[in-house]
């Protein structure tokens, strides 16, 4: 990314005006976005290149099902943000259909660590999101290389317990009450030490599940201020309720210094405030060296 450029988040203007005023925002579960396939491109990938290693088919299945089943059990906390400042299929989609806020961070400050009180390097990564499956592959390969590498000389020595489909344990493995253990079946007396062995291989995936995303969706040219959760009770989460569901998130307050990652306000082809007003209420709240602009998209009314 150059110098100088900023990552947008779109939004409601109730929203934007909520986090300008505390300079609190939220990272929202990733499980709950408008993508179906949220998450899950990275399992399937993956699954196709253990297949051309030439792993037993047990193998396969066990491991497939493994990293599928990431996402059921380890939530993408984020705040989703665009290279794009004023995309009109950006306004439409997130930001009340062009009447919302574009907020344009500073990712140098996004990434900076400002202590325990704060957000910062300790907390959050900040990632560019790959699209397609192309790439993804290319970083996939080294761990599907150190599977087979490890593993292979073990044969099939473990594989999915008998009667138990993959959609039965992909279940299982989101249901956390469910014991685990019947899922699958060793095929060797050292079964379960070379399942712990190969647990630990697969664990740093956990924490690329949540960097993908179909290549559809690749006009967002989207970055995540990103955090990784395991679905347990946390206190940093919180939660909210609108009328069919109950989510979580995790607030983040942009203390002093951190506010100077604020450092453009975009309003929507539709917004209607003046944005005279608009500089006089930034200054209100110490964001008076925030940039504020309209949308050049005119023709959309």
């Amino acid at each position: 990314m150059k110098s100088g450029q900023y990552l947008y988040h779109y939004c409601a203007t109730q929203t934007a005006f909520a986090i300008l005023q505390s300079r609190v925002f939220r990272l929202s579960a990733l499980s709950a976005a408008n993508d179906s396939l949220e998450g899950r491109v990275l399992g399937r990938v993956f699954a196709q290149l253990l297949t051309a290693t030439g792993l037993p088919r047990g193998v396969v299945e066990v491991v497939s099902v493994i990293v599928d089943g990431y996402p059921e059990s380890t939530e993408g906390f984020a705040l989703c943000l665009s290279e794009k400042g004023d995309l009109l299929s950006q306004w439409r989609a997130y930001a009340r259909d062009g009447t919302g806020i574009a907020i344009g961070f500073d990712p140098e400050t996004l990434t900076r660590d400002f202590g325990p009180v704060n957000f910062g390097a300790q907390f959050f990564e900040l990632i560019k999101v790959e699209y397609g499956e192309e790439g993804l592959r290319q970083t996939l390969a080294p761990f599907a290389e150190e599977v087979k590498g490890k593993f292979f000389k073990y044969g099939e020595f473990v594989r999915l317990n008998d009667g138990k489909t993959r959609e039965y344990v992909l279940s299982a493995l989101a249901d956390r009450q469910k014991n685990l253990q019947s899922l699958f079946r060793g095929q060797r007396e050292d079964a379960a030490d070379l399942m712990s062995r190969l647990m630990k291989v697969l664990a740093p995936l956990h924490f690329r599940v949540y960097g993908t995303k179909p290549q559809s969706f690749h006009e967002e040219k989207e970055w995540r201020l990103l955090r990784y959760r395991h679905r347990v009770p946390l206190e940093e989460i919180d939660y909210f309720a609108d009328s069919i569901s109950v989510r979580p998130f995790i607030p983040c307050l942009m203390a002093d210094p951190a506010r100077q990652a604020i450092q453009e306000v975009i309003l929507g082809p539709k917004h209607r405030s003046n944005i005279n007003w608009m500089r006089a209420f930034l200054d209100s709240v110490g964001l008076s060296h925030v940039k504020v602009t309209r949308s050049k998209i005119e023709s959309y009314r």
